[in-house]
């Protein structure tokens, strides 16, 4: 994947600046629960409803790279 600076994400999120963003990918541990909460909300608008299901196939996200996780036989369909 190409490389990207922190100064032009924190521009694109609409933060004053970098520091923010630098702390908050530097932070070795966080909690992870409030951004499952909108993530659960956020879906829910998309697909709707108490009884609808969200499937996520990753398989179509090819693998880069020989050091990669999982690079060998890769289903991508």
């Amino acid at each position: 994947g190409e490389r990207k600076s922190l100064q032009p994400t924190a521009a694109r999120l609409g933060l004053g600046g970098h520091d923010q963003l630098q702390h908050f990918i530097a932070s070795p541990v966080w909690d992870d629960g409030p951004l499952w909460s909108v993530l659960a909300r956020e879906a829910d608008k998309l697909v709707g409803g108490p009884a609808a299901w969200l499937v996520i196939n990753d398989t179509a996200l090819p693998k880069e790279g020989e050091m990669s996780v999982g690079v060998a036989p890769q289903y991508c369909g």
